[in-house]
Order: structure tokens, then sequence, then C-alpha cells
């Protein structure tokens, strides 16, 4: 039986439709604005989010298939030691020319988070419709974000996984080398009282424009951090997203301060709304994998002391 989870079949890249001739495209290259897919899945089957070659193989070939460019192989990291049992499952990143992939299953929550960034125009359904098709869910909430304007939503820690920031930067005057961004990143989770599980990434690259871009990405216990600059435009996109809840006004703060420049747009967003209602724990898995304790035939020592009691 073929396995589900592989993009093979009906949605190979060469059976896409044409991508500069389908209305689905949504462009984001003008101005070097960049576009920021998200998809929030819960519920499905747990095996599927601690398979780490089906998470290399969705972020090997999802890129391709939405006609983006890789600029480095898939990076995974299994947590598996982590503080908190519920918290384990898989990270896993691609950077891409001007933007990033990132991909976090927390098996025993039963779900996953997914991003996308690219100033290259992007299809948002046959994006959801790929990542649904490797990774089924119950439940499915995907959202298009134009990063053209600011925007705060309410976060309600009492309903939803965790928040998202997300800025914008005109006239960065923050590094803009690879040392001095390796550096920045390095240390700025540790600066948000965050988690770091990995050293950064950064890799240059270069838009379909012609744009040089310098990117940088880090894994944290919490989620992922990315910064990309924009050399010609001088324009940075940085985003930050936590499963830990944190004091939006402070973080933003010392963001603005990190990561200073001529002006500055944020976005904030929540992550996995009503969570608390589709969210799966281990204190469930007990109580399912025991159920079966209460239809059992009496034990051999009930029976004894039933006898001596009568």
């Amino acid at each position: 039986m073929a396995r589900n989870a592989r993009l093979v079949g009906s949605l190979r890249l060469a059976d896409l439709p044409d991508r500069s001739l389908s209305s689905s495209l949504i462009g984001a290259s003008r101005n070097s604005t960049v576009l920021h897919f998200t998809l929030d899945g819960f519920g499905g089957h747990r095996s599927r989010y601690d398979d780490i070659r089906l998470v290399q193989e969705l972020c090997e070939e999802l890129p391709n298939a939405l006609g983006l460019s890789p600029i480095m192989p898939p990076m995974l990291l299994p947590y598996y030691n982590g503080v908190e049992a519920d918290d384990c499952g898989i990270s896993a990143f691609v950077m891409l020319a001007g933007g990033h992939l990132t991909l976090h299953t927390f098996s025993v929550r039963e779900c996953y988070f997914a991003d996308l960034v690219t100033p290259e125009p992007l299809n948002p359904e046959l994006a959801e419709k790929l990542f649904v098709q490797g990774l089924p869910a119950d439940y499915v909430d995907a959202q298009m974000t134009h990063r053209t304007q600011s925007q705060r939503i309410a976060i309600n820690p009492n309903r939803d996984f965790g928040p998202h920031l997300m800025i914008d930067i005109e006239g960065y005057q923050g590094p803009r080398d690879m040392d001095g961004l390796f550096e920045l990143m390095d240390t700025l989770p540790e600066r948000l009282n965050m988690t770091p599980i990995m050293r950064p990434y950064v890799l240059p690259s270069y838009t379909a424009s012609g744009e040089k871009v310098l990117s940088a990405v880090t894994m944290i216990a919490e989620s992922h951090v990315a910064l990309h600059w924009f050399a010609q435009s001088n324009r940075a996109y940085f985003d930050v997203f936590s499963c830990k809840f944190f004091d939006a006004d402070t973080v933003i703060d010392r963001l603005y301060a990190a990561l200073p420049g001529m002006r500055h747009k944020h976005r904030l967003i929540s992550r996995g709304v009503h969570y608390h209602t589709y969210r799966n724990e281990r204190v469930s898995d007990h109580e399912r994998s025991r159920k079966w304790l209460a239809f059992r035939v009496p034990s051999a020592t009930e029976d004894i002391e039933t006898t001596e009691d009568a």
C-alpha cells in the first residue's frame, strides 16, 4: 500500500499548473515585501509527527512543488529531552531565497505548525493541500499574511497555543554581514528569555529579481527565530514564534533596540487558536491506555479477598 504522506501521484511538480498563469498565485516581490503563510494542524496520527524521514521528505519536496528556491538541504532537530514531555517532537527548517520554511511537530500534543516566508509568488491553496496531504489533521487553520501593515490581535493564553511576532524594518541599521548576523541571532533568544537548541544558520541568497539577501535562522525550544535582510532596499523581516507566552510590550521593545532602523512595523498574531480545545496531552494518553481496566475480569487477588470477607 502506498504511503499517503508522499507527495507522489497527483501533485508532482510536472503535474502542477503553470505558475505564471495561475490565478491562485499571490505576488509579494514588489518593493521587497514578503508573504508569510502559516498553517496550524491539530489531530492526526502521532506516528507521523514522530517520523523524521517523513518530515525530511516534506521539507525537501514542498519548496520545489511550490516553485520556491531552497538554498540548503533541510535541517532537522529531534527534540525529545526537554523538561516538558508534551513539548517533544521534531523541528525542521529550510532556508529559501529570501525566506524560509519551518515545521514544528508536537507528537504528544498531536499538532504541528508550519511557516513559509517568501518574496516570490505563492499559491496558498496548494501550500495548504501539500502540508495536509503529508500531515493529515482533523482541524487545520491556514492563513496568508501580507507583511505591509501593523496589526495586533488579542492573544488568549487560556485558549491559544502561543504568540507569533513579525517585525518589518525599513532603513535597517542592525548587523548587515554574516558574522554580525550570527552573533545577533546567537545571543537573541536568551535576551528574550527563550531557550536556544542550536547555533544559528546564516546564508546569502538572491531573489528572482537579483536582490541580495542575508538570512539567519535559529531554532529554540519554543519554536524558531528568523531574520532576512534585503540589501538593495535595506529592509529586514524578522519573526519569532513561541509556544511560551511572553509579555509582548517588553519583547517588542527589546527587539526594536536589537534591530534598529528608520521605521518599524509589527504584527502580533496568535497561533493555535482554540488549542486548549483540540490539544492532546500525556495525561489523556495514560487514561486512554488504561481504559480497558474497567472491563477486566476480577483478579485472583480480588477473589481471595472476597472469599475471606465472606
